[in-house]
């Protein structure tokens, strides 16, 4: 067995006699320059044959030779092109585990035949009822003779019909959807439309009716009047 330390030192001859060289002294800490000094201990025990120089020189060489940082090899990025043109660098994409994956499949619902084909439900607006009034009047034509006088063509001119009639011949001042249906039935109006009300809504908006404060009523005005006076254009 052979032993290495700083202290001492050991060589072999040719006739693989062990040759000791005397330790050196260091020199005294005063003669010795004052800057930062990097000493390194290495103490080495090798259990070689006396024959074998060869091995005893790499182990001492593997003892001294200082360790070699790891080297890291940093890829340069992907340039990737814009929409603009330009050139950019590609984000890093990040892998998805294949449960991460299944996962979100299963959360997203499929679209489904009967969803994809199913109407959307239609408005249901309450179809009127036929009331029966005084459709002779009083101190001017009946219902018919005016309605035949003015033959109105819109929907909105019809309701103005109606509602001068009542308020001026009939002695209703204000009216509704079961009034208005009936003088349509009665004038031979057509009467194929679901939304009685809207009419009413126009006719508001433009200040030819107003609503009168009871639910579902509306009186014409005096500009829906004036109205009928004009020509239907």
């Amino acid at each position: 067995m052979l032993l290495i330390g700083a202290y001492l030192s050991y060589f072999l001859d040719q006739d693989g006699s062990p040759t000791r060289i005397p330790f050196m002294a260091p020199k005294r800490v005063s003669d010795q320059p004052k800057n930062s000094n990097k000493i390194r201990f290495v103490m080495l025990e090798a259990d070689l044959s006396d024959g074998n120089l060869a091995e005893l020189t790499q182990a001492i060489t593997n003892a001294l030779k200082p360790a070699a940082a790891p080297v890291r090899f940093i890829s340069a990025p992907n340039p990737k092109t814009i929409e603009n043109g330009s050139v950019g660098v590609a984000p890093a994409e990040e892998e998805e585990s294949d449960e991460t994956s299944t996962s979100g499949e299963e959360v997203a619902e499929p679209l489904t035949e009967a969803k994809a084909l199913r109407p959307s439900a239609k408005k249901k607006f309450r179809q009127p009822e036929f009331v029966e009034l005084d459709w002779t009047g009083t101190g001017g034509p009946t219902f018919k003779e005016f309605a035949a006088s003015k033959a109105p063509k819109s929907k909105n001119r019809k309701y103005l019909v109606a509602s001068f009639w009542l308020k001026e011949y009939g002695g209703v001042p204000a009216v509704n959807a079961d009034k208005i249906y009936s003088c349509f039935k009665t004038a031979g109006w057509s009467v194929a439309f679901a939304d009685w009300g809207q009419p009413f809504h126009n006719l508001v908006h433009t200040d030819q009716m107003r609503k009168t404060g009871t639910a579902g009523e509306f009186s014409i005005t005096t500009v829906g009047e004036g109205a009928l006076e004009n020509a239907e254009d």
